[in-house]
């Protein structure tokens, strides 16, 4: 059924017509049934009753008759028979009448019978209504004659005027059963139709709430199946094609669906594949559409770039495959820190990594606690990796030891697709961008594994643990800037490193301004807690150096000389 019908407006009126042909014919049904009763009424009313009456009064002449023969005169007198004869005359023809009437009566019962045995009741009076007229007859010519001596006969006359009056009585007790019995039949008849209007309502009820479940049941079966569908993409899964099961606009909306499916399993794969070479989030956002892949802007950012140490050298050592291997297992451990912390992975630079934090994609005020717990993610790592090296690159000796630089800086950047009509990279542009490369270089200057900005220890706050390391200006950047060593997220530095960097920022201090002797102290003391710290022992380097030579027009900033 569902089939049978090309559009939902279609099957609601074949709904609407089957249910109102039902009812119509309910209706005409149930108007016959009612039309019977009525013909039977009729016959009752029109023509038994009536007919009832009309013999009754027969009765009433005949018995009047019967009087009037026997008070009858026995007298010469011509006038006092004149009268008798009179009055007989009277009631003759009153009785002529009555029986004519009757006859009519029973003529138009049967025209207007419905039931058959009304019928043949009433055809069986045709012969009884004629001897009463016979009798009748007979009665009032012997009722003239009994008026006077010479030719009456009063009692025949009151002989027959009985016999008029018994047979008018047996008709009319005839009848009148036959009336009540009419009269019970026609009530049988009125409640059987009412129980059969009550019974076909019914059923054309149930007909109508069946034709209506069956046309709602085709309609929101596949509504369900869509729902279901709905919701399973929701959750993910995109595998729940829907089948179309009519022609309607409900299988129009189902066919839609399914190329919807379709068309965003092409876009999720598209995600998968791509997304191995670009941030799943900028591939959603370069299909769907979203501004911010394809307008460029300036936005606040936080810049991740790392570098492996010494890698000339372990690339000089391994195969080219094995390199490859080695630096694929590499990015696949520390890009997961990144991606994990809702980092997005600029591009792979040789064996260096370049990322960054900006919104849409995290919070601005989570971006630089984010990108530093990435890094601290990243080093937590390493020794689980190192572990692995031998296995990924098949050696057992002279296994290289991995380790790696990385540097942290917030600053104004341009977000945006940019490339070529041919080629476009989603990425970030900037004096931020470059100062961010220069600074994982800087950790090479102080001994240091992990460097971030000034901009970044502010905007991280209290969230992580840091010192600063000096004040410096990098090549091309004459504004000087704060470095800081990232240390540990807040609450987890150990109490030996605090005692550390306490005794760094006293030397560092008495550096800016230009004591030497007791930066020297303060450093050495600073060295004596970590003999390996390198940035204590870089700056104490240096005061000793300037203990000797002081430097003109000291600033406490150290300007570098390369990139």
């Amino acid at each position: 059924m569902a089939n049978f019908f090309r559009s939902i407006s279609l099957k609601i009126f074949g709904v609407s017509l089957g249910l109102l042909v039902i009812m119509a014919g309910t209706a005409l049904w149930s108007a016959g049934l009612t039309n019977q009763v009525h013909l039977e009424l009729r016959t009752l009313t029109r023509s038994l009753f009536p007919l009832t009456l009309k013999l009754s009064d027969l009765h009433r002449v005949a018995r009047a008759q019967a009087r009037h023969a026997a008070s009858s005169l026995d007298t010469r007198d011509e006038a006092a028979v004149r009268a008798c004869r009179a009055i007989a005359d009277n009631q003759g023809k009153s009785a002529a009448r009555l029986v004519d009437e009757a006859e009519s009566l029973r003529a138009l019962g049967v025209r207007l019978a419905f039931l058959q045995r009304n019928k043949l009741e009433l055809a069986r009076l045709e012969p009884m209504i004629a001897e009463l007229g016979y009798q009748e007859r007979i009665l009032y010519r012997m009722t003239l004659e009994s008026c006077g001596v010479a030719t009456g006969d009063i009692p025949g006359t009151q002989q027959q005027a009985l016999a008029v009056e018994r047979l008018a009585e047996n008709m009319t007790s005839e009848i009148k059963a036959f009336a009540a019995e009419g009269a019970l039949l026609v009530g049988d008849n009125q409640k059987r139709a009412m129980q059969v209007n009550l019974l076909m309502i019914a059923i054309a009820s149930l007909v109508g709430l069946m034709l209506a479940w069956l046309v709602g049941r085709g309609l929101t079966r596949p509504i369900v199946r869509l729902q279901a569908g709905a919701r399973a993409v929701s959750s993910g899964s995109l595998d729940a094609e829907v089948p179309v099961t009519s022609r309607d606009e409900i299988g129009d909306v189902t066919r839609a669906f399914n190329a919807m499916l379709v068309d965003l399993r092409e876009k999720e794969r598209i995600k998968e594949t791509f997304g191995q070479y670009v941030d799943p989030r900028v591939v959603a956002g370069l299909i769907g559409g979203g501004q911010h892949s394809t307008v460029g802007e300036k936005q606040v950012a936080t810049l991740f770039f790392s570098d492996i140490a010494g890698f000339t050298s372990i690339s000089e050592r391994l195969a080219p495959s094995t390199l490859v291997d080695l630096v694929n297992a590499y990015f696949s451990e520390m890009s997961l820190p990144i991606r994990e912390r809702s980092g997005i992975i600029d591009k792979y630079i040789g064996d260096s990594i370049m990322a960054f934090w900006v919104p849409p994609f995290v919070e601005a005020n989570q971006q630089a606690e984010l990108a530093c717990a990435a890094a601290l993610d990243q080093f937590a790592r390493l020794d689980a990796f190192r572990a692995r090296v031998p296995d990924v690159i098949g050696l057992r000796r002279d296994v290289p030891l991995i380790d790696f630089r990385v540097a942290l800086a917030s600053g104004e950047v341009v977000v945006g697709s940019i490339g070529s009509s041919q080629a476009r990279s989603f990425t970030v542009m900037g004096d931020t961008v470059n100062f961010a490369a220069r600074l994982e270089g800087v950790c090479k200057v102080y001994g240091t594994r992990l460097l971030i900005d000034g901009a970044t220890r502010d905007m991280a706050g209290h969230a992580i643990e840091a010192r600063e390391v000096d004040r410096i200006a990098v090549v091309g950047r004459d504004e000087p800037v704060s470095i800081h060593e990232l240390a540990a997220m807040a609450g987890e530095l150990p109490p030996g490193r605090r005692k550390l960097f306490d005794l760094y920022a006293k030397g560092l201090a008495r550096y800016r301004e230009g004591r030497w002797d007791e930066a020297l102290k303060a450093f050495e003391a600073a060295l004596a807690c970590d003999p390996e710290d390198g940035p204590s022992r870089t700056l104490s380097a240096r005061a000793l150096r300037f203990k000797s030579d002081p430097p003109a027009d000291w600033d406490g900033v150290w300007r570098m000389t390369s990139k």
